[in-house]
């Protein structure tokens, strides 16, 4: 669970500079989750002195400091801006060349039967790497639908889950995808599609791509 989600809990039934009296098992069924993962989080919320917890004979009592207080502010300042911005409808990156793992993971049996049956099309074993804006990204993206692909297991490993945003790159229907597990800078993304884009539109390294929303 986040620390934003606990930390605004709390600041939702406390207000901003009140005392939460309750108890972890009350917490836990507010938030759907196990007491021992309350108490868990709440241990590690004051241990980064974004609480001040203390013990009851009811319960527990927290409160949250001046740096949880900033936490939750600076998310929502982080939201505003989202959710005030006007969406693109396109933006431009440049073509980075990858070190080739999104062909294996694109390929995988796992993922490849979900891109075909929520994307629409089977995509060509690699990714177009991109140097993306973040800010320009996160404008694109707002309003846009998120396609969620299961991670799944192997006998030899398990895979991550994958938000994907449908967009075009030229006349391609493509996709941007987000693996859970990337190693990949933020400003970096990876584009599939049912064909090598790379090679269809004869792309070469640092050439500018405008990806649109479709």
């Amino acid at each position: 669970m986040p620390d934003e989600k606990l930390l605004f809990f709390i600041a939702k039934n406390a207000r901003l500079h009140g005392t939460l009296s309750s108890s972890t098992a009350t917490v836990a069924e507010h938030l759907g989750i196990s007491q021992q993962s309350v108490s868990r989080k709440l241990r590690e919320l004051r241990d980064k002195s974004f609480v001040e917890l203390d013990s009851s004979p009811k319960g527990i009592n927290v409160r949250l400091t001046q740096k949880g207080i900033s936490v939750l502010k600076g998310r929502y300042f982080e939201m505003k801006n989202l959710f005030s911005s006007k969406a693109t409808e396109s933006i431009a990156g440049k073509v980075k060349t990858g070190i080739g793992e999104g062909a294996y993971y694109v390929s995988r049996p796992g993922y490849s039967k979900q891109f075909r049956e929520l994307l629409g099309f089977k995509p060509f074993p690699g990714t177009l790497n991109l140097i993306i804006d973040q800010a320009a990204l996160q404008s694109f993206l707002a309003g846009l639908e998120e396609v969620k692909l299961r991670g799944f297991k192997t006998k030899e490993r398990s895979f991550g889950s994958i938000t994907a945003f449908r967009v075009g790159v030229g006349k391609h229907r493509a996709a941007i995808i987000f693996p859970e597990r990337s190693s990949h800078p933020k400003n970096e993304i990876e584009v599939i599609a049912r064909v090598s884009l790379r090679a269809k539109m004869n792309l070469k390294e640092s050439s500018k791509v405008k990806v649109s929303r479709c």
